[in-house]
Formats: C-alpha cells, sequence, structure tokens
C-alpha cells in the first residue's frame, strides 16, 4: 500500500481515477489494525488504496472533513463517494469499495 503526500493525492484526484485513501495517523492503533486488514485483503479489491497520514498537512487533511482516524474515502472521478470512519473488518472493506 503506497503513502501519498498532498501533491500525489491532488494529482489522483485530478486524474479521475478510482481509489481508496486511508487516512491515518502513526501513532493510531486501530490505523495499524486497519493497515493489516487492507494488505490481507488487497489482493481482492478491485481499486487501489493509498495512505495518507494526517499529521503530515493537517490543512490539507482539515479540506477532506476528517476529523478522526482512521478513516476511508472511496474517490471515484475527482468526487468523494463514500466515507467511512473507523476499524472494517475484511467484508465491510469489500462492501464498502463496490
Amino acid at each position: 500500500m503506497l503513502e501519498l503526500n498532498s501533491k500525489q493525492l491532488n494529482e489522483k484526484m485530478e486524474n479521475g481515477e478510482k481509489f481508496v485513501i486511508d487516512f491515518f495517523a502513526p501513532w493510531c492503533g486501530p490505523c495499524k489494525m486497519l493497515t493489516q486488514i487492507i494488505e490481507r485483503s488487497e489482493g481482492n479489491l478491485n481499486v487501489p488504496i493509498y495512505k495518507y497520514n494526517v499529521e503530515s498537512d493537517k490543512q490539507f487533511t482539515a479540506k477532506f472533513g476528517v476529523r478522526s482516524v482512521p478513516t476511508l474515502k472511496l474517490v471515484n472521478e475527482g468526487q468523494i463517494q463514500k466515507t467511512h470512519v473507523g476499524l472494517l473488518q475484511e467484508s465491510q472493506l469489500q462492501d464498502f469499495i463496490i
């Protein structure tokens, strides 16, 4: 799972790609658990999942309305389609992406 910086995330949004962005913090226990779940599921998912460290640019994070971590956002054609705050299990992650 690739970690993006704010410039790279903006580029992905502008390109109209479909992807999931995992907003996380290095100190967050549930974020670490979610990373393990995502890594186990990655081969079965039909969209890429990227990580974004909320500590790297708090203003940029606020632009996405992230107030709690972990937060997942499904992006398609430059628009946020879905948001989930908190930990997901593997089956819930697949349902989120559909």
